[in-house]
């Protein structure tokens, strides 16, 4: 008897049929290429792994807690390492943070999969940044959020435009929740929340009874004095902001530890998500993570890492300065791995990316960090992967093939 194929797409449910695939994503098979600069790749650099620590790090905690590193383990995390996360969000300036209120996560990625999951009903309205991480588009997206865009500036957030789209849902009878940001060396505008406004942005959740959510991955890959001495939105307004950090950027990403903080109200609820997930993150990975704390291999390492990041952002700027089209513009970011570029209106960024790959360069297009379509003629580069000379070539190769595409237009 013949056998039909199912209809998959009948079969999916609400979530299935919404999911999307990543525009970065789909750009990874040219992180291999050697053939190809990438300024696509918004990930650490290899040069920065702690290999050889790692290494030894890594046989001493097979060698000594081996039975428990390699079993299943709490859900909530590790407590050790609970309790070190308590400490360096204390340090960061929330000041009455608790084990209680600390999920560990497998990376950032889930925190954000796993609050959203807590936090939202379709059809609820939470606020983000124009443009903002596609990852958080994402989660936020498959848990049948609507999305609405506030406006950026050269200080991050616009608050008056933020109030604005709030007002305006509120008066249409639509549930504003939450608002996501990621203040500090944005992803992908680079763009930090000065520091008035997230005194501003702390009120405004308490005025409309809303949640935060920040996200703040780069937090301590600052390059100026000024910049390491903002505070997070969670030191100052630590009942209303879920707070997400994450070891990959200082140590390793392949060491999938991350954490979120919350009220204990809401801790509690992301680790029952989290059971039905994956029960625990990798105890190995974490074990490895609070062993590298203890000996204080993160600390001795944020300043060559900050250095390491900030040549390389400065070769992107110089670079920047010298081929790029006279109509464009770019941010100028004081942290983190991204520069979010501006073309003439006319100019599809997109469009003009297969022709950057066979000058063997790559970008990612801009429009998919935007919700509300706009950011045709905008791509993030990211400066964290190459070496400063390859930097200096890739851009003068693309603002190259920006400059014929803009010739093929007047003409």
């Amino acid at each position: 008897m013949l056998k039909t194929k199912p209809e998959y797409d009948e079969m999916l449910s609400a979530v299935g049929r919404r999911l999307q695939s990543n525009a970065i994503r789909k750009l990874t098979k040219l992180l291999g290429s050697r053939e190809v600069i990438s300024l696509a790749a918004g990930a650490p650099s290899f040069e920065t792994f702690p290999v050889q620590e790692l290494a030894e790090i890594s046989a001493r905690v097979l060698r000594d807690h081996g039975r428990f590193a390699l079993q299943y383990g709490p859900t909530r995390g590790l407590s050790g390492l609970v309790e070190a996360v308590a400490g360096i969000l204390r340090s960061r300036g929330i000041a009455d943070s608790k084990p209680s209120e600390i999920v560990m996560t497998t990376g950032s990625q889930q925190g954000l999969d796993l609050i959203a999951r807590v936090l939202l009903d379709p059809g609820d309205v939470v606020l983000v940044e124009l443009p903002s991480y596609i990852g958080g588009l994402i989660a936020l997206y498959n848990a049948q959020a609507e999305l609405v865009g506030v406006r950026q500036d050269d200080d991050g957030m616009v608050i008056s435009d933020l109030r604005e789209k709030i007002d305006r849902a509120l008066s249409e009878g639509r549930r504003v929740k939450c608002i996501y940001t990621i203040p500090n060396f944005q992803n992908p505008s680079g763009v930090t929340l000065a520091g008035e406004r997230r005194k501003e942005l702390a009120e405004v959740a308490e005025q409309y009874d809303l949640l935060i959510i920040e996200d703040d991955a780069y937090f301590d890959l600052y390059f100026t004095e000024e910049a390491s001495r903002l505070m997070p939105l969670a030191a100052l307004c630590p009942d209303r902001v879920v707070y997400l950090g994450t070891f990959s950027k200082v140590l390793a990403p392949g060491l999938r530890s991350a954490w979120l903080r919350a009220p204990e109200a809401l801790a509690t609820k992301v680790e029952l998500a989290k059971e039905g997930a994956d029960l625990s993150s990798s105890m190995f990975d974490q074990a490895i993570v609070i062993e590298a704390i203890r000996e204080g291999l993160i600390e001795r390492r944020l300043p060559e890492l900050r250095e390491f990041y900030r040549i390389r952002c400065r070769a992107m700027l110089e670079a920047l300065e010298r081929f790029a089209p006279a109509e464009s513009h770019w941010t100028k970011p004081v942290g983190g791995f991204f520069i979010l570029m501006q073309l003439a209106a006319e100019t599809d960024a997109a469009a003009a990316l297969p022709e950057a790959i066979e000058n063997g360069v790559a970008y990612v297009p801009g429009q998919s960090f935007f919700v509300d379509g706009s950011g045709a003629n905008t791509l993030r580069l990211a400066y964290s992967k190459e070496s400063p000379e390859a930097i200096k070539d890739g851009v003068q190769r693309m603002c190259r093939v920006f400059q014929n595409a803009k010739a093929l237009v007047e003409g």
